[in-house]
C-alpha cells in the first residue's frame, strides 16, 4: 500500500514565482493577482514530481494548479529545443463538455505565452482533444502529429491503449491528470479507468506522475490509493508515496429552498411542476444567466418546452444525448452570454467555466451533497465569486431530501463514497480489450488486473471463470494447457 501524507505547508508567492520560467512567470503576473491557497500548497509538490491528490472547493483554481507546472516544464523544453513530438501529459475528463472547455482554456494561456513572452524560435506546444465526438480524420492527424497535452475521456483512453498505432505516441508520457475524481471513482466508469491505468503502466515505459483533482470527496485515503495503485514503482519493500492536499476553505454560499406554492403538501405532483415552471421563469428574469439542473434528460426537454410556452426567451437544453453540434452551440452561446438560461441534467455540472452564470436552480433533490456542491459551484465560478442557488422541491418527500442536503452543506459534511470492487462485467470487457492487443499469459493478465485498486483482492477463481465464460461465448480463445488467451478472428 502507498504511503499517504497530508500536506498543508505553503510556499510564499515570491518563491513560487521564482520557481517558474521567465515567460510563464511574466504571463502569470500579468493575468492573476496572486496564487490561490490550493496552488501555494500543491504546485511545489507537483514540481518535485510527487503523486498528488488535491481536494478543494469549486472555483479555487484547481485546474490551473494541475497544469501550471506542466506548462512551465513544456515551455522550458520549447525554449531549449528538447520538446519531443509525443504526448507528455494526458488529462482525463469525465464528460465531453468539460473536455471541450479545458481544451479552450489551455489553448488561450499557451497562445498568450507564445505571442507575448516567447521568442520566435520556441516550438509550439500543442493541445489535442480525443473523445467520442472527435472525427476519424482528426484522430488520424493526431497519430501523425501528436499533441503534447492530450485531453480525453476514460472510454477514449481505454480504446486508445488497445490501438497499436496509438500506444507509441505515449512512450514519453510524464503526467496523468484525472479531474473530478469524486464522480468517477464510485462508478463502474472509474473501475474501468483503473484497469486502463494499470494497462498504461504495463505498456508505457516512462514513469508517469499522477495528479488527481476534485472539489469534494471522502474517504481521501482510498481515493489516493486508487490513483497510484498500479504504479510499477510500487512494491512491499519500496512503497509508493502520494501527497494529499485537502483545502477546506469553506466558501460563502447564497442558498435557499423555495416552495413553489403555499399549499405545497396538498398540491398534486403534476401541478407542482407547473408552479415550479412559474418560479423558474421569475428567477431567470431576475438574473443575468441561469443554469437550471434537473435529474433526467427527459425532464430537461420537458422543462425547456414549458419555459418556452410560458414566454421565456433565450432558454435552451443541454444533455449528453443531444447532437454534438447542438451541444457545442449551446455551450458557446452560454459562455458568450447570449442565453438567459440553460436547462441541463448532469452534462454541465462538472468544472466547466461558464463565466457570467449568477444563479443555479436545482429542480428536485440532487441526491447527494457532492452533486449539490458541484452544481451550486457553477454560479460565481471564478475565484472569489459567491455561488447563488435556489432549490425547488417536486414533492413533499423531495423537500425532506433537500432540507437534509442543505443542512449537510451548512455543517460542512461530505458524502462518504462507496467504491465498486471486483466487478466481473467490467473485467470481461477489459479482458476482451487485452486480447486485441496481443496474446497474454493467463497469470500475467491476472497480475495486471489485480494491480488496479478495485481488483486488488480479486479471487483467482473468479478471474478464471470470466475467461472461461468469454471462451464459451467465443469472445476470446483460451488455451488452458499453454496457459494463454487471445483474440478470436479479426477482432480489433
Amino acid at each position: 500500500m502507498p504511503e499517504i501524507e497530508y500536506i498543508d505547508d505553503r510556499m510564499e508567492t515570491e518563491e513560487l514565482l521564482a520557481s517558474l520560467s521567465t515567460p510563464v512567470r511574466n504571463w502569470f503576473e500579468d493575468t492573476f493577482p496572486d496564487f490561490t491557497e490550493p496552488q501555494k500548497i500543491a504546485i511545489p509538490r507537483i514540481i518535485k514530481g510527487e503523486h498528488l491528490l488535491l481536494c478543494s472547493p469549486t472555483g479555487s483554481g484547481k485546474t490551473m494548479t494541475a497544469f501550471l507546472s506542466i506548462i512551465d516544464d513544456l515551455v522550458r523544453k520549447s525554449l531549449d529545443g528538447t520538446l519531443p513530438d509525443t504526448v507528455q501529459c494526458i488529462y482525463i475528463s469525465p464528460i465531453k463538455a468539460l473536455a471541450n472547455d479545458i481544451q479552450k482554456n489551455l489553448i488561450g494561456p499557451l497562445t498568450e505565452i507564445k505571442e507575448r513572452f516567447l521568442p520566435s524560435r520556441a516550438k509550439d506546444i500543442k493541445v489535442g482533444l480525443r473523445t467520442g465526438d472527435t472525427p476519424q480524420k482528426e484522430r488520424q492527424r493526431m497519430l501523425r502529429k501528436p499533441p503534447h497535452i492530450l485531453i480525453t475521456t476514460p472510454e477514449s483512453l481505454g480504446l486508445g491503449l488497445a490501438s497499436k498505432r496509438f500506444r507509441p505516441i505515449l512512450e514519453d508520457l510524464r503526467w496523468m491528470i484525472i479531474d473530478e475524481m469524486h464522480s468517477l471513482v464510485p462508478s463502474k466508469r472509474g473501475t474501468h479507468l483503473s484497469l486502463s491505468l494499470a494497462l498504461m503502466d504495463a505498456v508505457v515505459p516512462s514513469k508517469v506522475q499522477r495528479i488527481g483533482i476534485s472539489a469534494t470527496m471522502e474517504p481521501l485515503d482510498a481515493v489516493a490509493e486508487f490513483l497510484v495503485a498500479s504504479d510499477p514503482r510500487e512494491s512491499d519493500m519500496n512503497p509508493q508515496k502520494v501527497s494529499i492536499a485537502k483545502v477546506s476553505g469553506a466558501r460563502e454560499i447564497d442558498m435557499d429552498i423555495l416552495l413553489p406554492t403555499a399549499r405545497f403538501s396538498s398540491t398534486p405532483v403534476k401541478e407542482i411542476l407547473e408552479h415550479n415552471i412559474d418560479r423558474i421563469k421569475e428567477l431567470v428574469e431576475a438574473h443575468t444567466t441561469t443554469l437550471v439542473f434537473v435529474n433526467t434528460r427527459n425532464m430537461t426537454e420537458t422543462v425547456v418546452q414549458r419555459l418556452k410556452i410560458a414566454g421565456l426567451e433565450g432558454v435552451e437544453g443541454h444533455h449528453g444525448s443531444m447532437d454534438k453540434s447542438i451541444r457545442l452551440d449551446v455551450e458557446r452561446r452560454l459562455k458568450n452570454g447570449l442565453l438567459r438560461a440553460v436547462v441541463s441534467s448532469s452534462s454541465l455540472e462538472l468544472g466547466i467555466d461558464i463565466g457570467s452564470v449568477d444563479l443555479v436552480i436545482q429542480v428536485g433533490s440532487p441526491g447527494s451533497i457532492s452533486t449539490a456542491l458541484q452544481r451550486i459551484g457553477r454560479a460565481g465560478h471564478q475565484v472569489g465569486g459567491v455561488p447563488r442557488a435556489r432549490f425547488l422541491p417536486t414533492s413533499p418527500h423531495d423537500l425532506l431530501e433537500l432540507v437534509a442536503v442543505q443542512n449537510g452543506i451548512l455543517q460542512g459534511s461530505m458524502d462518504k463514497l462507496s467504491f465498486p470492487e471486483n466487478c466481473l462485467d467490467v473485467l470481461a470487457q477489459f479482458a476482451i480489450g487485452l486480447s486485441i492487443i496481443r496474446e497474454w499469459d493467463i497469470d500475467e493478465g491476472y497480475e495486471l488486473v489485480t494491480s488496479s485498486w478495485p481488483y486488488r483482492s480479486l479471487p483467482y477463481d473468479d478471474y478464471i471463470e470470466v475467461l472461461d465464460l468469454l471462451d464459451e461465448e467465443r469472445r476470446i480463445w483460451v488455451d488452458w494447457e499453454e496457459n494463454r488467451f487471445g483474440k478470436r478472428g479479426f477482432a480489433q
